[in-house]
């Protein structure tokens, strides 16, 4: 029986079964059995060895009957089942967890993946997938996220109310990854910075001369940041803007960029 299940709870669910005691025995046998090849090292005794532990190896008593699958909402239980090849009644013995947790790790949306043996007859699978943060325009667009790794293309009917990320480019994600995702990552910071505020950001771009640009939902402006500094330049942004309340829409951009002042320009006035 396979069991799907929601969430990363690593504790033994309360009235589980431990298995009956004829797995430790087993096991025991097997141990002992071992201790007289040690001490003699006669071939038949040797010879005992090896048919015990065949025997214990691949006795039913160690054929998984359960296989239980701890995820989120993007990989389904029994696709995971499948991607890590595993069905009712292999051997538990002949489980590799670290080649499961490979096959399961090629998935986009899967960050990390835990594969364990409970013994006598259940396998435990973890999963952890990645949480969106943006979305890069890289010609199509890309799934961005915590840790700056562009996973996965947006496919037809996916959701795609993130932040985009614009600006940056396929060749330096491709030469310089680890930069890159750096980059990302302090970007992406100013989206938690700004959640929830009048801040709240549609657009990241990425320029030439390695700063950003932000574009509020609320706001018809240009926000110039430059890099790092950002709660102080925040601050400013929001103080000024506080100065020009309904009249945001003359403005074009507010450069901060520069140390303790904010440059603004304004739209040219018609007429």
């Amino acid at each position: 029986m396979a069991i799907f299940s929601r969430g990363k709870d690593n504790r033994k669910r309360q009235g589980e079964s431990r298995g009956p005691n004829f797995a430790r025995w087993l096991i025991a046998l097997l141990v002992l059995s071992a201790i007289p090849a040690a001490l003699f090292a006669r071939p038949h005794v040797r010879r005992l060895e090896g048919d015990l532990r065949e025997w214990v190896l691949n006795h039913p008593y160690f054929s998984v009957q359960e296989i239980r699958v701890r995820a989120g909402e993007k990989v389904g239980g029994s696709e995971i089942v499948a991607m890590a090849g595993m069905s009712q009644g292999m051997n538990i013995w002949k489980i590799d967890p670290a080649a499961i947790e490979r096959k399961v790790g090629r998935h986009p949306w899967v960050k990390r993946v835990l594969v364990r043996r409970e013994l006598p007859r259940r396998v435990v699978i973890e999963v952890e997938e990645r949480e969106v943060k943006g979305i890069a325009v890289l010609g199509k667009l890309y799934y961005v996220d915590a840790d700056g790794f562009v996973f996965k293309e947006v496919e037809e009917g996916e959701k795609s109310d993130f932040p985009m990320l614009t600006g940056l480019r396929r060749e330096e994600l491709a030469s310089h990854a680890q930069a890159a995702r750096q980059k990302i990552r302090e970007a992406l910071q100013l989206i938690d910075m700004t959640k929830g505020s009048a801040l709240t950001l549609s657009e990241i771009r990425f320029t030439a001369q390695g700063g950003l640009v932000l574009y509020p939902m609320s706001y018809p402006v240009a926000l110039v940041m430059g890099w790092g500094g950002w709660q102080a330049k925040l601050e400013r942004l929001e103080r000024v803007l506080a100065m020009w309340k309904g009249k945001e829409t003359r403005l074009v951009s507010l450069d901060v960029s520069f140390r303790d002042q904010v440059v603004a320009r304004l739209r040219k006035v018609q007429g």
